[in-house]
């Protein structure tokens, strides 16, 4: 945090002015209760405030962030602004990037209509924005249209306010002209976020009203998103179509962010073109943000957690771990054939043909691990790394894991065999090449509790080989 002199505060004039000052709150306070239906369906969001530092904002958990958190800011002018009244909102949006630099995802101005001159301020961004993934596949596409924004935002308002303005900030031309249009909106959303909520108009207007009274008795100090969600279910009658299970979203380079879901970036660790990252990028960029979030799910008494998205062996093998048994969490893992739940337990005398083979030594002070479901590792260690067949413990199905029981016996069996091996030969640390199911992966990682140290693999087609990954 910045410690300028000028860095914005709650207790100077521009902090204050809000709170002293009513005029124009209905409207901030009527564009913050439209966007809250959709806050509440998003798992990260946290808290919000009226008259902070700003006229509302928003509190988000972001396990990549520098400070673990995120704010999106909104400023709600209800006059008729002109052209220089629009620079210098964009002005104090940049004063609080230079004092606090990314606290804050987005900044946002909100007014009834932007001055002539200036509309394309609302009307370009948005559309390059709405646009962008769409036009995701082709990188080319997207960074002339950004190129083209950024040259329009620097000829209106120079350098660096321009770069800025095209980087982190939006404007919204939202026309709210009395408590009526308002609650039409704020009805519009809350369908918009829960399309499977059935309530009347009537009902509708209550929820308005409590949480326009909350906030107004509540200027100044956050709403939390518990005592919000309370205040919009006892209004609606009944409870809001929110998931049962934790919504975790891993985004890879091949699919697109979530909003409904808190969002883990593996894209950088997707193998694109066969090349992995260091392990110390593996530990800082994935393995420190899956922690982060582990911790603060289990702050917020979240137990069970619904995987989406997509991930390569160590990436899920990584996030099974960070969300093991053995510090309370439960997944319920996505499959072609629909979702495998941890707790999924097989009967006892379930049994799978495993065929086995056991190390008569140690690799260094390694443990070499081989896991195959279909296809064996073990006959490319010899040939990739230089392990010969005698040195790893080997464990190979034939047969594919077509259930969460199937999975979870496969999973007892292979920590079963490590374990027992382990403790016969006593390595210093563990070395795992997995063949089989990302699914399955996640699944063993979910059980990899008390174990040596593990360095993961990924296996390189095209060079038919093994390369070292992150290290558990």
């Amino acid at each position: 945090m910045s410690s300028s002199e000028n860095a914005p505060a709650l207790t100077d004039a521009r902090g204050m002015g809000g709170v002293i000052a009513q005029d124009g709150f209905d409207y901030q306070l009527w564009d913050g209760l439209a966007r809250m239906p959709a806050w509440l369906a998003n798992p990260a969001f946290e808290q919000m405030i009226f008259e902070g530092l700003e006229d509302l904002e928003a509190r988000f958990f972001a396990p990549h962030a520098q400070r673990e958190r995120l704010l999106e800011r909104f400023q709600a002018k209800a006059g008729v602004l002109a052209p220089a009244d629009v620079r210098a909102v964009l002005q104090t949006f940049s004063e609080f990037e230079t004092a606090f630099p990314n606290a804050a995802r987005v900044h946002t101005l909100v007014t009834p209509r932007l001055p002539p001159k200036v509309r394309w301020l609302a009307r370009d961004p948005d559309r390059v924005r709405k646009a962008r993934p769409f036009y995701a596949p082709f990188a080319d596409v997207m960074a002339a249209s950004d190129a083209e924004l950024r040259k329009q935002l620097t000829e209106t308002y120079g350098d660096p306010l321009g770069a800025f303005v095209a980087g982190s900030v939006e404007v919204c031309e939202r026309n709210l002209p009395d408590r009526d249009a308002a609650v039409t909106l704020f009805g519009i959303e809350l369908d918009r976020a829960y399309p499977s909520l059935d309530a009347s108009s009537r009902r509708v207007g209550e929820a308005f009203e409590a949480l326009s009274a909350l906030a107004r008795r509540s200027i100044g100090a956050p709403l939390g998103r518990a005592i919000l969600r309370q205040t919009i279910e006892d209004a609606l009658g009944h409870p809001l179509p929110l998931p049962q299970s934790f919504p975790l979203h891993i985004r890879s380079d091949r699919n697109e962010a979530n909003e409904r879901s808190l969002e883990i970036d593996a894209s950088a660790f997707s193998g694109r073109d066969g090349t992995f990252p260091p392990q110390m990028e593996w530990a800082e960029d994935f393995l420190a943000p899956l922690d982060r979030t582990a911790q603060w799910l289990r702050s917020q008494t979240v137990s069970r957690i619904a995987l989406s998205g997509s991930y390569r062996l160590t990436a899920a093998m990584a996030l099974g771990c960070s969300f093991r048994a053995a510090i309370g969490f439960e997944l319920d893992i996505p499959t072609r054939d629909g979702a495998w739940a941890t707790d999924d337990r097989p009967s006892p005398e379930m049994r799978q043909p495993w065929r086995i083979s056991e190390p008569t030594a140690l690799h260094g002070d390694q443990l070499i691990v081989s896991v195959g479901i279909l296809r064996d590792p073990s006959a490319d260690l010899e040939r990739t790394a230089g392990i010969p067949s005698q040195l790893a413990l080997a464990l190979y199905l034939e047969e594919p894991i077509p259930s969460a029981k199937c999975a979870q016996a496969a999973v007892s069996t292979i920590k079963r065999i490590v374990d027992s091996t382990a403790a016969r030969l006593r390595p210093r640390g563990i070395q795992l090449y997995f063949a089989g199911p990302a699914a399955l992966a996640v699944a063993l990682g979910h059980r990899w509790n008390a174990m040596a140290p593990t360095q993961l693999h990924e296996f390189v087609i095209s060079e038919r080989r093994y390369v070292p990954t992150a290290l558990i």
